[in-house]
Protein backbone atom coordinates (compact mmCIF):
# COMPACT_ATOMS: atom_id res chain seq x y z
CA UNK A 1 0.00 0.00 0.00
CA UNK A 2 1.15 3.35 -0.80
CA UNK A 3 2.35 6.41 1.80
CA UNK A 4 -1.06 8.09 0.91
CA UNK A 5 -3.50 5.44 1.91
CA UNK A 6 -1.56 5.36 5.15
CA UNK A 7 -2.26 8.87 6.09
CA UNK A 8 -5.71 9.02 4.67
CA UNK A 9 -6.23 5.75 7.40
CA UNK A 10 -4.17 7.89 9.80
CA UNK A 11 -6.53 11.07 9.52
CA UNK A 12 -9.65 8.73 9.69
CA UNK A 13 -8.55 7.09 12.60
CA UNK A 14 -7.35 10.25 14.67
CA UNK A 15 -11.09 12.09 13.67
CA UNK A 16 -9.68 15.47 14.83
CA UNK A 17 -9.11 17.03 12.01
CA UNK A 18 -9.05 20.54 13.50
CA UNK A 19 -5.73 19.53 15.20
CA UNK A 20 -4.39 18.65 11.72
CA UNK A 21 -3.01 21.97 10.24
CA UNK A 22 0.62 21.23 8.94
CA UNK A 23 -0.51 18.22 6.32
CA UNK A 24 1.09 19.85 3.27
CA UNK A 25 1.25 17.30 0.26
CA UNK A 26 0.32 17.38 -3.18
CA UNK A 27 0.52 14.26 -4.87
CA UNK A 28 -2.09 12.11 -7.66
CA UNK A 29 -4.80 10.47 -6.80
CA UNK A 30 -5.14 13.00 -3.39
CA UNK A 31 -4.34 16.04 -2.72
CA UNK A 32 -3.38 16.90 1.21
CA UNK A 33 -4.05 20.65 2.77
CA UNK A 34 -4.98 21.72 6.09
CA UNK A 35 -8.57 22.05 5.25
CA UNK A 36 -9.54 19.49 2.71
CA UNK A 37 -8.22 15.68 1.31
CA UNK A 38 -9.91 15.30 -1.98
CA UNK A 39 -9.54 11.56 -3.54
CA UNK A 40 -10.98 11.07 -6.67
CA UNK A 41 -14.54 11.62 -6.84
CA UNK A 42 -14.43 11.79 -2.85
CA UNK A 43 -14.62 15.12 -1.26
CA UNK A 44 -13.35 14.90 2.21
CA UNK A 45 -13.67 18.83 4.55
CA UNK A 46 -12.08 18.29 7.59
CA UNK A 47 -14.25 21.06 9.32
CA UNK A 48 -17.15 18.57 8.60
CA UNK A 49 -18.12 16.61 11.85
CA UNK A 50 -18.43 13.73 8.96
CA UNK A 51 -15.02 12.59 7.96
CA UNK A 52 -16.16 11.51 4.36
CA UNK A 53 -18.96 13.76 2.80
CA UNK A 54 -19.72 12.12 -0.81
CA UNK A 55 -20.88 14.95 -3.53
CA UNK A 56 -24.00 12.93 -4.20
CA UNK A 57 -25.21 12.05 -0.37
CA UNK A 58 -27.22 13.40 1.17
CA UNK A 59 -26.15 17.15 2.90
CA UNK A 60 -25.52 17.41 6.50
CA UNK A 61 -28.78 19.57 6.82
CA UNK A 62 -30.64 16.77 5.47
CA UNK A 63 -29.33 14.08 7.50
CA UNK A 64 -29.95 16.32 10.59
CA UNK A 65 -33.22 17.52 9.68
CA UNK A 66 -31.40 21.10 10.70
CA UNK A 67 -31.88 23.37 7.67
CA UNK A 68 -30.15 26.26 8.87
CA UNK A 69 -26.65 24.14 10.13
CA UNK A 70 -27.48 25.29 14.09
CA UNK A 71 -24.55 24.58 16.17
CA UNK A 72 -25.14 23.31 20.27
CA UNK A 73 -24.25 26.84 21.96
CA UNK A 74 -22.29 24.08 24.64
CA UNK A 75 -20.48 21.40 22.28
CA UNK A 76 -20.36 23.62 19.40
CA UNK A 77 -21.68 20.02 17.32
CA UNK A 78 -24.26 20.92 14.97
CA UNK A 79 -27.42 19.68 15.78
CA UNK A 80 -30.04 16.88 15.26
CA UNK A 81 -34.03 17.07 14.92
CA UNK A 82 -36.14 14.92 14.76
CA UNK A 83 -38.02 15.77 11.70
CA UNK A 84 -37.41 18.57 9.32
CA UNK A 85 -40.13 20.59 10.54
CA UNK A 86 -38.43 20.45 14.19
CA UNK A 87 -35.63 21.80 12.86
CA UNK A 88 -36.83 24.67 10.88
CA UNK A 89 -39.19 25.53 14.13
CA UNK A 90 -35.42 25.91 16.24
CA UNK A 91 -33.82 27.86 13.15
CA UNK A 92 -36.82 30.53 13.53
CA UNK A 93 -36.66 30.86 17.25
CA UNK A 94 -33.05 31.56 17.19
CA UNK A 95 -33.72 33.85 14.29
CA UNK A 96 -36.35 35.48 16.29
CA UNK A 97 -33.92 36.06 19.01
CA UNK A 98 -31.67 37.64 17.33
CA UNK A 99 -33.77 39.91 15.15
CA UNK A 100 -35.24 41.17 18.50
CA UNK A 101 -32.22 41.54 20.06
CA UNK A 102 -32.67 38.75 23.47
CA UNK A 103 -29.59 37.07 22.04
CA UNK A 104 -26.11 38.03 23.28
CA UNK A 105 -24.30 37.93 20.02
CA UNK A 106 -27.00 41.21 18.63
CA UNK A 107 -28.77 44.16 19.17
CA UNK A 108 -30.61 47.05 17.30
CA UNK A 109 -27.33 48.40 15.83
CA UNK A 110 -26.94 45.03 14.14
CA UNK A 111 -26.76 45.06 10.05
CA UNK A 112 -27.07 41.51 7.76
CA UNK A 113 -23.23 42.00 7.30
CA UNK A 114 -22.95 41.87 11.12
CA UNK A 115 -25.36 39.01 11.57
CA UNK A 116 -24.29 37.09 8.87
CA UNK A 117 -20.65 37.37 9.98
CA UNK A 118 -21.72 36.05 13.60
CA UNK A 119 -23.88 33.64 12.10
CA UNK A 120 -21.54 32.10 9.45
CA UNK A 121 -18.28 32.86 10.53
CA UNK A 122 -15.11 33.26 8.36
CA UNK A 123 -13.33 30.50 9.92
CA UNK A 124 -16.00 28.40 8.43
CA UNK A 125 -17.58 30.17 5.33
CA UNK A 126 -16.88 32.02 2.29
CA UNK A 127 -18.76 35.38 4.28
CA UNK A 128 -18.92 37.57 0.88
CA UNK A 129 -20.26 34.58 -1.32
CA UNK A 130 -22.37 33.42 1.86
CA UNK A 131 -23.71 37.49 1.51
CA UNK A 132 -24.36 38.07 -1.81
CA UNK A 133 -26.23 34.35 -2.07
CA UNK A 134 -28.35 35.42 0.81
CA UNK A 135 -28.88 38.85 -0.42
CA UNK A 136 -30.27 37.63 -4.01
CA UNK A 137 -32.35 35.36 -2.50
CA UNK A 138 -33.74 37.46 0.27
CA UNK A 139 -33.90 41.09 -1.66
CA UNK A 140 -32.11 42.25 1.48
CA UNK A 141 -28.91 44.73 1.24
CA UNK A 142 -25.66 44.20 3.73
CA UNK A 143 -26.16 47.38 5.28
CA UNK A 144 -29.77 46.61 6.43
CA UNK A 145 -31.04 46.07 10.08
CA UNK A 146 -31.41 42.37 10.86
CA UNK A 147 -34.23 43.73 13.87
CA UNK A 148 -36.70 45.44 10.98
CA UNK A 149 -36.63 41.73 9.24
CA UNK A 150 -38.74 39.24 9.20
CA UNK A 151 -37.69 35.63 10.70
CA UNK A 152 -39.57 33.72 7.67
CA UNK A 153 -37.21 35.64 5.12
CA UNK A 154 -33.88 35.45 6.85
CA UNK A 155 -34.30 31.16 7.08
CA UNK A 156 -34.88 31.55 3.49
CA UNK A 157 -31.95 32.82 2.83
CA UNK A 158 -30.12 31.18 5.25
CA UNK A 159 -31.31 28.00 3.56
CA UNK A 160 -30.54 28.46 0.45
CA UNK A 161 -26.81 28.76 1.71
CA UNK A 162 -26.34 26.18 3.74
CA UNK A 163 -28.42 23.52 1.82
CA UNK A 164 -29.28 24.54 -1.61
CA UNK A 165 -31.18 21.22 -2.88
CA UNK A 166 -33.10 20.98 0.81
CA UNK A 167 -33.91 24.86 -0.46
CA UNK A 168 -35.44 23.62 -3.50
CA UNK A 169 -36.79 20.89 -1.59
CA UNK A 170 -38.45 23.40 1.04
CA UNK A 171 -39.64 26.30 -1.56
CA UNK A 172 -40.17 24.49 -4.58
CA UNK A 173 -43.74 25.19 -4.96
CA UNK A 174 -43.51 28.60 -3.60
CA UNK A 175 -41.83 30.14 -6.64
Amino acid sequence: MNKQFFILIFLIACNRPTQITDIKMISSPFEFAPTKIVPEKLKVILKSPDLFIKANSKSLASRNNNPGNLKCFYTGKFRVFKTLKEGYVALLHDLNLKITGKSNWTDSTTTIYDFINIYAPSFENDVDSYIRIFCSETGLQKNHLLKTQEAELIARGIIKVEDVNLYHELYASSK
